[in-house]
């Protein structure tokens, strides 16, 4: 206790007063905005924000025009053709799988139902019947196209739109903190250690979901209505629409260094945000074929939002300073 007290004459005794002024300023500054998040994060998790869940969304869904982002990514994509390459590195094998799943699909899928179909609607059956099949074949491929195909491009499509939006040096600064910017330097170890990366962290969220009773009862929910013709996938366009935002923004939270709980907290202020964005992102992405496509639009359109908002956020920084 003596020597601590010591510690703080000897500090005050070398310091000015106003580098002590400053020092006490800072640290009450800190612990009141620690506060204030705390404050926040127990009203944006409690009942009371599910209260004001409808003033909510409607004030954030329109303060951050979250919804135009996925059109205005779609534009963006085609006046900037650096952003090309992301695109066209997966098209053929995206390609090659995606017939292989239609095909597949159709001759496991299509014989049985396309007689029940026969049986319930007469000769439309058969209609009925192929675009349900289509419809299938097209959620089957998302799902496994999002989890082995495009994750990498996409994050690489992200940081170029944050870098032509200026942004250089949030991503450069940002990326050395992720667990894959610490890999070897090593070419082969580097693979190595990125395939055990990227299975590791498929298998954790594999364990999650698995073991999650809110996630695996609302699956069990929303997956066999993906199937239902046309209206299938709007509803589950409505449902997992905040999940469809949260995932295009992933490499956003992952370069600021977000927390899950940072990210839940994060996208509950603009909740109705990144429920509109959803929404239309999920609703492009739900079209057979060309969904393959406005995968990457949206993910323009998600990097555009992030890099407004992180623009903002070191606008508000400098003139706190």
């Amino acid at each position: 206790m003596r020597s601590h007290f010591n510690t703080i004459v000897t500090s005050l005794r070398t310091k000015t007063l106003p580098e002590i002024g400053n020092a006490v300023y800072t640290r009450s500054r800190l612990k009141i905005l620690s506060a204030i998040d705390l404050v926040l994060f127990e009203i944006y998790t409690g009942l009371a924000y599910r209260i004001l869940l409808i003033f909510i969304i409607p004030y954030t869904a329109i303060t951050t025009h979250a919804a135009i982002y996925p059109f205005y990514g779609f534009f963006y994509f085609f006046w900037h053709p650096i952003l090309w390459p992301s695109f066209f590195s997966v098209l053929l094998p995206l390609f090659a799988f995606m017939v292989s799943i239609y095909v597949g699909w159709f001759t496991v899928a299509y014989p049985p139902q396309a007689v029940v179909m026969l049986f319930l609607n007469g000769p439309m059956g058969f209609i009925s019947s192929f675009v349900l099949v289509i419809n299938q074949a097209a959620t089957i491929y998302g799902i496994v196209a999002k989890l082995f195909f495009i994750k990498s491009a996409h994050k690489t499509l992200f940081d170029t739109v944050l870098r032509l939006k200026g942004l250089e040096s949030f991503v450069a600064d940002s990326s050395g903190n992720s667990a894959e910017a610490r890999l070897s330097s090593d070419p082969v170890d580097r693979a190595y250690q990125s395939i055990l990366h990227t299975a590791h962290v498929q298998w954790r969220l594999f364990i999650y979901r698995l073991t999650s009773p809110y996630l695996l009862l609302k699956n069990l929910i929303t997956f066999p209505i993906q199937f239902i013709p046309v209206v299938g996938p709007l509803i589950s366009a409505l449902l997992h629409s905040v999940d469809y935002a949260r995932a295009a923004q992933s490499r956003y939270f992952q370069l600021k260094g977000f927390t899950p709980k940072d990210t839940r907290l994060f996208i509950r202020r603009k909740y109705g945000g990144y429920l509109t964005f959803g929404i239309v992102a999920a609703i492009l992405e739900s079209l057979p074929i060309i969904g393959m496509f406005f995968g990457f639009t949206n993910a323009t359109g998600a990097a555009l939002w992030a890099a407004k908002m992180e623009k903002k956020n070191q606008f508000a920084e400098r003139t706190n300073v």
